[in-house]
Parts: C-alpha cells; sequence; structure tokens
C-alpha cells in the first residue's frame, strides 16, 4: 500500500476482517528462521460464500479458513530467514546458502550500500 511517511514509499496496510466462512483457493509462503525460531509467512487467494475472491498475508489467528490442503518442500543447500530491514522498515526474506550467516547478504548500512562478505 502507497504510505507518504515511509522511507520507500510502500508498507502494509491495515487489517481487513472477512466473516467466514471463507474458501482457500491456493496460496504461496516460506517457513524460516526468524529470531532463532521457525516463522511463517503466506499469502493466500480466498473466496467468500459469495463469490467474491480476495487475496492477501494469511495472519495466525485471523483467518476464518477451516481446512488447507498443504504440500511443503525443502529446498536442499539453503537456510531461509526472515530478518528486520531498516530501509523497508519491515521483517524481509532472505535465502542464505547453508552454512552461511545472514549478514551476508545484508546491507552493512544505508549509507555504504554494499554487502559484508564471510
Amino acid at each position: 500500500m502507497p504510505q507518504e511517511k515511509s522511507s520507500i514509499g510502500v508498507g502494509y496496510g491495515d487489517l481487513k476482517v472477512k466473516q467466514g466462512p471463507i474458501e482457500f483457493l491456493q496460496g504461496t509462503g516460506v517457513v524460516c528462521r526468524r529470531d532463532d525460531a521457525f516463522d511463517t509467512h503466506f499469502h493466500g487467494t480466498m473466496c467468500d460464500q459469495d463469490g467474491n475472491v480476495f487475496g492477501g498475508h494469511l495472519v495466525k489467528g485471523e483467518n476464518p479458513v477451516i481446512t488447507v490442503d498443504l504440500v511443503l518442500t525443502e529446498i536442499d543447500g539453503v537456510d531461509f530467514y526472515r530478518k528486520y530491514d531498516e530501509e523497508t522498515n519491515g521483517n524481509q526474506f532472505y535465502p542464505v546458502e547453508q552454512g552461511k550467516s545472514v549478514t551476508c547478504v545484508m546491507p552493512v548500512s544505508k549509507k555504504e550500500g554494499h554487502s559484508s562478505s564471510e
């Protein structure tokens, strides 16, 4: 959503609540590490009882979906992280070669504009 106060001009909008039942049509996302714990980040397309289709983030405890058929796939050799990003003021997704630190893909500072190496 456009946000004038954001340093990049966009950000998350307000949570919109849809009354259930809701049918989950499709989605994508990741299971990753954040602050030494597992975290999930999913987007979905859903439909209400009148056939109106809408989509967005699946928020824990906020989506009145009864069931979801889900297939998870592991990607060998890659670790997935979500970490706070100062430039976007949000948690961003960082796929990192297994065994490397997430800091190897994150800018050292906004002013320097380059990544550290390990």
